[in-house]
């Protein structure tokens, strides 16, 4: 199998929580037709009304209503509505640097946050020649900054549908990006078909996916068959807590895709709830796999990783030299994945069932030695 080439992006999650006096957040009448086919995304949709593109984002956090829906429009806007395609964004909301290279749009991306975090060459150099600037870090609008450089928008990711700018930036229309709210790998992918809305890219954004789904769905399909399907639990003690992912998360569902048994896969939870580490290693102690995420120095080991806690010693995946691990910082995990799940999977299925993917090559994780 092979190895492509990747763009980098990073997701700060909840970073700008804010939006603009454009949106409007009233209900969207259900006569409407889809303009767009939407597959696996669940938080948002497009449709048709007047000659006018409406785009909704639904609220994740209340199942049934409306976050916010915007107008696009090709000339002449009206009081409320986009007019599109876009020349001047920001982008706060990270993952959407990867689409929007994959869309060949990179070159309206005027501002973004975090610029220490950014691993893509790219914006790096658009940075250290000025066509890019840095307006916010550390939780903090450059205000200033970004009144000067006025982007026609905002994109950025609120946090529990808080949705509150600065009142000196009010007048700026921000676009919340919720590609971290899918739980499916193909749904949150799906989400450059959203970005391509802004930009006049909808064909090459639906060519784009397909092929991602194509890849995905043809791993998938090795594994559905498969009778022997090792366990696997996932992440680390921090801070007195082991926040375990959902069974009904993002993860869960590629671990399932991979052809492994996730230890908390009858859950309800979408997302990482607590428990305590004795709850976890009397459940896990003798679970096959184990996924961990994080830096462990330049040359990560089992040494390195038992020198965090002893205990985790006494795990069985640990004792099999059965980790299965990915540097974020070095494989720029959290800029990628979100666009590149076909590759995630692929990572995992290496992992649990190596002889099904003999010569492919690991992106972000890997089983370590």
């Amino acid at each position: 199998m092979r190895k492509f080439s990747w763009v980098a992006v990073v997701v700060f999650y909840g970073f700008l929580t804010g939006c603009s006096g454009n949106l409007k957040t009233n209900s969207v009448s259900t006569v409407l037709k889809p303009a767009v086919i939407i597959k696996y995304a669940k938080n948002f949709a497009v449709f048709n009304e007047n000659g006018k593109q409406e785009v909704v984002i639904y609220n994740p956090w209340k199942k049934g209503k409306v976050l916010v829906h915007f107008v696009l429009v090709k000339s002449h806007p009206t009081k409320g509505e986009i007019k599109v395609p876009l020349d001047s964004v920001a982008v706060f909301s990270s993952t959407q640097l990867n689409a929007l290279q994959m869309l060949d749009v990179l070159d309206k991306v005027t501002g973004i946050s975090e610029a220490r975090f950014i691993s893509n060459p790219q914006v790096k150099k658009a940075l250290a020649a000025g066509k890019m600037t840095e307006l916010a870090a550390g939780g903090h609008y450059f205000i200033e900054r970004i009144l000067q450089q006025k982007p026609q928008a905002i994109f950025f990711s609120p946090f529990q549908g808080n949705l509150k700018l600065p009142r000196t930036l009010s007048s700026l229309t921000a676009i919340p990006y919720l590609d971290y709210t899918e739980n499916s790998p193909l749904g949150r992918a799906e989400w450059i078909k959203f970005s391509a809305l802004f930009f006049g890219k909808e064909k090459e954004a639906d060519s784009i996916f397909q092929n991602i789904e194509k890849q995905y769905l043809a791993l998938k399909k090795i594994t559905d068959t498969l009778h022997e399907r090792p366990s696997v639990f996932s992440d680390k003690f921090f801070n007195g807590q082991w926040f375990i992912a959902g069974g009904k998360s993002y993860i869960a569902r590629i671990f399932r895709d991979a052809g492994a048994d996730y230890l908390w896969c009858n859950d309800k939870h979408v997302a990482s709830f607590p428990l305590s580490f004795e709850t976890v290693f009397k459940k896990a102690q003798n679970t096959d796999y184990w996924r961990i995420i994080g830096t462990f120095g330049s040359q990560p080991s089992y040494r390195e990783i038992a020198d965090e806690n002893e205990l985790y010693t006494h795990f069985n995946a640990f004792r099999k030299h059965h980790i299965i691990y990915c540097d974020p910082k070095k494989t720029a995990y959290f800029e990628r994945s979100a666009m590149e799940p076909q590759w995630v999977l692929a990572d995992f299925i290496k992992a649990f069932h190596p002889k099904l993917l003999p010569d492919y090559q690991p992106v972000f994780y890997r089983v370590l030695k």
